[in-house]
């Protein structure tokens, strides 16, 4: 096994899921002798159509027309942020707001020693030692009796990419995108190949085993087709305009249902952004198109009949309370020139139609890191719990980069047991709706008797071989 001395284990003590760091993407602008400082923003139009006047405005002024997304009615652009009130007194427009940076949370690490290393990863049955998640999820394998997956019914996993040699995955790989732009955060390495989903931080191939592994280790569907849409670059960042781009696209390529392991905050109320060259404070808006533009490529999906999970969240956060989500995001980016006033959603968790997941530890209790909320959480599955006791055997073990396997834990995990239990269920119903994949893993869920549960658990623990019997 290759690079069998070191194992990563993810410790995620804050922000396991990608979460907003909210750094306006900064370039000097054409009209170099004025000072400008040209400011990413995201504009979205009142009916899905791009208003051409409001790109000339961009272009007259000597910014650029980055991306269009004419199916969702946005363009993404990078203009002199003295346009921002021209753009928004257009007609046309709905709203805009910056194209904040999605960035991978920063993780800490630990290895074992050689011979541990070996003693654990030697085995051929890594899935009956050490994945407790899985059997959780699957009744201790029975639920492989009844409907592993096939290659008919496709899971889009949209993160960061995969290992495609991955001996646990290549049989279940079907292909995907980069949806990542050529020198995207000035970083050279990408030259935005449609082809390069080759997962250069490792948390895409996490997600898929959990998914579809199907040798040493187990996925919850073991025979379930996957494509994987590359949406970070080797930083571990993205923006929204990539992520809706790849929702798009998987859609296009006719998955049936789409894991989100990411997670953000989005403002819907007033954002304000002060040049730090000038000193200038613009409104940028009561709405956020980014907000706005995810609910659109999210309406798209579920209109193509594509069911759509998403990662709850790791800030321990109560997601119901939208004005302390604005503290929140006030006490994070505020020393980078931006404030908020309003109500602040999780995206795409508080999005309609998404199913929202929270994680469970190894006991079933709630994970000391997720995210809850009575109206915001749907249904929990296991996501390890390293903090529950000193035993890493409480996080979950899965697929890594370089054919390899490693421990995590978090929501972005959670997401993915979920994800493969309605591709299970759209095998078993191939004309099922995603609201009715939805109503039956809920019905079937394991209910826990707590006077909180909903709050934290949704409709209880996903259970797969109950929602397929």
């Amino acid at each position: 096994m290759k690079n069998a001395k070191k194992k990563l284990i993810y410790f995620l003590t804050s922000i396991v899921v990608f979460s907003f760091t909210i750094l306006p993407n900064n370039t000097v602008a054409t009209a170099a002798t004025t000072g400008e400082k040209n400011i990413n923003l995201v504009i979205l139009f009142n009916d899905n159509s791009i208003d051409k006047n409001v790109k000339d405005i961009v272009t007259n002024a000597g910014g650029k027309i980055v991306n269009e997304f004419p199916d969702l009615g946005g363009i993404e652009v990078k203009c002199p942020a003295k346009l921002i009130p021209t753009i928004k007194s257009q007609n046309s427009v709905q709203s805009l707001s910056p194209n904040h940076v999605i960035k991978l949370s920063n993780e800490k690490t630990e290895e074992f020693t050689g011979s541990e290393d070996d003693s654990i990863f030697a085995s051929d049955n890594l899935y009956q030692n050490y994945q407790w998640n899985i059997k959780r999820v699957t009744n201790n394998g029975e639920s492989f009796n009844l409907e592993s997956g096939n290659h008919d019914v496709v899971v889009g996993i949209i993160d960061s990419g995969v290992d495609t040699t991955h001996p646990d995955l290549v049989d279940n790989f079907l292909g995907g995108k980069n949806l990542v732009p050529a020198n995207f955060g000035n970083d050279s390495s990408e030259t935005g190949n449609s082809d390069d989903v080759t997962d250069r931080l490792g948390h895409g191939t996490n997600v898929a085993g959990i998914i579809a592994a199907n040798g040493k280790t187990k996925g919850v569907a073991p025979n379930i087709g996957f494509k994987s849409y590359r949406i970070l670059n080797q930083h571990g960042d993205t923006n929204a305009t990539i992520c809706s781009s790849a929702i798009m696209a998987s859609v296009n390529d006719g998955v049936k249902v789409i894991n989100l392991s990411i997670g953000a905050y989005d403002l819907k109320g007033k954002c304000y952004w002060t040049d730090p060259d000038t000193g200038i404070k613009y409104n940028i808006g009561a709405d956020m198109a980014e907000y706005s533009l995810f609910k659109r490529a999210i309406k798209y999906a579920t209109e193509n009949n594509v069911t759509v999970i998403a990662a709850a969240g790791n800030e321990s956060l109560d997601c119901d309370n939208n004005k302390n989500l604005t503290n929140y995001l006030n006490s994070q980016y505020g020393a980078q020139g931006f404030s908020y006033t309003g109500l602040t959603y999780e995206a795409p968790g508080d999005i309609k139609n998404v199913i929202t997941v929270s994680a469970t530890g190894k006991d079933d209790r709630f994970a000391s890191y997720t995210n809850y909320g009575k109206k915001f959480i749907d249904i929990s599955a296991p996501g390890g719990d390293i903090f529950e006791s000193s035993d890493i055997s409480d996080m979950c073990l899965t697929t890594a980069i370089n054919s390899d396997y490693t421990w995590i834990q978090g929501t972005s995990i959670s997401a993915p047991e979920v994800s493969a239990v309605a591709a299970l269920i759209i095998c078993k119903n191939n004309d099922i709706t995603p609201k009715q994949v939805a109503k039956k893993i809920y019905k079937t869920a394991d209910k826990l008797d707590n006077n909180n549960s909903s709050k934290y658990y949704g409709a209880g623990i996903v259970n797969a071989y109950k929602a397929i019997q």
